[in-house]
């Protein structure tokens, strides 16, 4: 089943140009290619679908699904050191003279060099959609730096992919804290987990987990100037999720209803459990991220 958990969301411009059949094009010249032996890392595209191994991107209703696989080496950085260590001791033992800093550094690159090619490997996957019908780029990332990786990565086998932040009139954290004092816009419920911090880099912060949100103990944070930086929310009683003061979207899960509907569709396979989720998973987005925009008070204008 396909699912995205946690999502970046990016507003793709209009006249980005780009189709299907373009995007695939583009992506199947950069595949994902293993590091070599004096390789640090490697990034590619390889298929998001397994059974469809030989098809780079999975196209169902415009909506363009991409998965980026990338290889890391692992060669610890204490590991470099204490071999550089003991060889600097020898020399200096044996030509009776203290090694440099000049000389250390070569020596610790050049330990690094001889390591590289026998470090282990650590392997991820990072998926996201490119909804051409909705001009939108969802990342399937907790952390808004990885999903800027991915979208560097998109940028140079695409050539050019004009995305910016969603900016909406009202900021989630202005938004959250007017709801927990005055209760849920429509079609959205509290959950009872929420996190409130004074401003400031330094303000004190108030995480609550498995709480009553109308509480006095959570009112008197709001009192005392506390602002909503993260709020468990539902929509339409489908959808559970976090929302951040960045905008960002975590913690997505199904609720009974929509797996319900998931249960229901006509998936006698694998293969058609992929289809079926992956189309009710971008029929459900399209619904809830403009309810979201909506609820913030509207997207700015560029």
């Amino acid at each position: 089943m396909l699912w995205f958990r946690n999502l970046q969301v990016f507003r793709l411009s209009a006249d980005h140009g780009m189709s299907a059949d373009s995007i695939r094009a583009s992506l199947e010249k950069k595949p994902f290619v293993p590091c070599g032996s004096m390789d640090v890392s490697s990034a590619g595209w390889i298929a998001p679908a397994k059974h469809r191994p030989d098809e780079i991107t999975y196209t169902q209703q415009d909506a363009v699904l991409v998965a980026l696989k990338t290889e890391t080496k692992l060669l610890p950085a204490i590991v470099i050191r204490q071999e550089a260590d003991e060889r600097i001791r020898h020399i200096e033992e044996e030509e009776a003279r203290k090694v440099g800093r000049k000389e250390t550094k070569e020596i610790r690159d050049r330990v690094a060099e001889e390591l590289l090619p026998r470090a282990f490997t650590k392997q991820g996957v990072q998926r996201a959609i490119i909804d051409l019908q909705s001009n939108l780029v969802l990342v399937e990332s907790a952390s808004s730096s990885r999903a800027e990786n991915l979208l560097s990565d998109l940028r140079e086998a695409l050539g050019s992919l004009p995305t910016r932040l969603l900016q909406t009139s009202t900021t989630p954290q202005t938004a959250m804290t007017i709801w927990l004092e005055q209760g849920a816009p429509d079609d959205f419920t509290l959950d009872a987990d929420c996190e409130l911090r004074f401003p400031g880099d330094d303000g004190a912060v108030a995480r609550f987990t498995r709480q009553d949100l109308n509480a006095d103990e959570v009112r008197q944070h709001l009192e005392s100037g506390k602002l909503v930086t993260k709020m468990g929310m539902s929509w339409n009683e489908r959808i559970s999720f976090q929302l951040t003061e960045k905008l960002e979207l975590k913690r997505l899960a199904m609720l009974d209803v929509l797996q319900d509907d998931l249960k229901n569709a006509d998936a006698d396979s694998q293969d058609a459990l992929f289809e079926s989720s992956f189309a009710l998973t971008v029929g459900e987005l399209r619904q809830f991220l403009p309810a979201i925009i909506d609820a913030l008070g509207g997207e700015l204008p560029v």
